[in-house]
């Protein structure tokens, strides 16, 4: 009878720290999984942003922005260049540079996009989508 209580007793006590153990594993799991989430999370964002600015065309440019407050394009053969103003906001207005080779079937190339002073360069997918909020493909 006393083997029989003591055995209750530990199998309580087994039990009570095989519960403890058990959640400590579950909160450390929803912990790892939370991190993981906001750095996939993070990551995604990063990736929408640079396939967005990677796939600028002025075509693109136009249907996602509308018209731009100026639109001049010249021709230095083989190549020519187009350069398209936008109103950014509280940024001012930015230039957006393109070029492509003088055939016809030729792709436009994104080259750079820069405030209408030249003094301010936005050089990454972040900077450019939050000049122009209008490029986010979440929109």
């Amino acid at each position: 009878m006393e083997q029989t209580v003591e055995y209750i007793k530990r199998k309580a006590q087994i039990t009570k720290i095989a519960k403890i153990v058990g959640k400590l594993c579950v909160l450390g799991l929803g912990v790892f999984g939370v991190i993981e989430v906001s750095g996939w999370v993070g990551h995604h964002r990063e990736n929408r942003q640079w396939i967005a600015v990677n796939n600028i065309t002025p075509e693109r440019l136009i249907a996602r922005c509308g018209q731009p407050v100026e639109d001049k394009t010249k021709e230095v053969f083989p190549i020519i260049e187009r350069d398209m103003s936008y109103k950014g906001g509280d940024k001012g207005t930015v230039v957006l540079a393109f070029s492509r080779t003088a055939e016809e079937k030729s792709d436009w190339v994104f080259l750079t996009m820069k405030d209408a002073q030249g003094d301010t360069s936005y050089d990454t997918p972040e900077g450019i989508i939050s000049a122009m909020s209008c490029l986010d493909s979440r929109k």
